[in-house]
């Protein structure tokens, strides 16, 4: 049954977020506010994750595909040498 109150994340910006959020919400204390929005948040880091490994592509952010075409990526190579 789905909860109304439930999070939804549909790009991996609002996944990054929902992680941070998490971070900060993991020692709240039990049966608060923080200890269920933590526990929603998993919940859809953990939906989002599952949708995406059902694609056949992966979605990379624009800043890392800057990052590539910058020439960055022979420099990283060569260091791992």
């Amino acid at each position: 049954m789905p909860n109304a109150d439930a999070v939804m994340i549909s790009s991996y910006e609002q996944r990054k977020a929902a992680v941070l959020r998490a971070a900060q919400l993991i020692s709240s204390p039990r049966n608060s506010d923080g200890e269920r929005e933590f526990e929603m948040l998993t919940e859809a880091i953990a939906e989002f994750d599952i949708r995406q490994e059902a694609l056949d592509f992966i979605e990379l952010p624009p800043a890392f595909m800057q990052f590539l075409s910058s020439g960055h990526q022979g420099r990283v190579s060569s260091s791992r040498r």
